[in-house]
């Protein structure tokens, strides 16, 4: 029986792979297994929250996160949204994390990671703040064609995990507030 039992709602089945990759990193000694809801984008979010956490509840979770994208949202009135949305929760430990701007913002945080996943050799470099960077998905993208000569897309669907697999952790916690409110969530179980 896992220790620790998730319930992650998510835009995507992207970024849920990406939370789940982190948690298992950052709680290495715990057994976690997870439960998840995906809005196909952020419409269904905040329509479904309180019903998703019900269904959660029932199986089982005893911590929910609710990952959505600030993308051009204003974080004050999105978070109030979502709040809205869940509460009451009926799980009791959750946490409401809004990436700034993306979750991609938080993959740009590892040069070294990007890297190894496009199979990049020459130096490169990356925003010194991920999370000033706009439209992050559509920046990597750009940079992948970039650097790699045209020669390889990005494709979030497949590269997110990879790189999320394999970045340090560490770097993304130094550059990304919202990623420091994440692990701190993380690290309470």
């Amino acid at each position: 029986m896992p220790n620790l039992q998730i319930g992650i709602i998510a835009e995507d089945d992207s970024d849920v792979d990406c939370l789940k990759s982190f948690i298992k990193r950052i709680l290495a000694n715990k057994q976690v297994s997870f439960k998840k809801f995906v809005g196909q984008g952020c419409g269904k979010i905040s329509k479904k929250a309180h019903a998703w956490a019900e269904i959660f509840k029932a199986q089982g979770c005893t911590s929910l996160i609710l990952l959505h994208d600030l993308d051009r949202n204003n974080k004050t009135s999105l978070l109030k949204k979502l709040n809205e949305s869940l509460l009451p929760s009926p799980i009791e430990k959750y946490l409401i994390c809004i990436p700034i701007e993306e979750l991609e913002a938080w993959l740009l945080s590892d040069v070294n990671a990007i890297k190894q996943v496009f199979n990049i050799n020459q130096n490169i470099s990356l925003p010194t703040n991920p999370e000033t960077t706009n439209s992050p998905k559509e920046f990597l993208g750009k940079f992948v064609r970039k650097e790699t000569n045209k020669k390889v897309d990005y494709i979030n669907t497949r590269h997110n995990l990879k790189i999320a697999e394999i970045i340090d952790i560490s770097l993304i916690f130094d550059k990304c507030s919202t990623f420091q409110q994440f692990q701190n969530f993380i690290k309470t179980d």
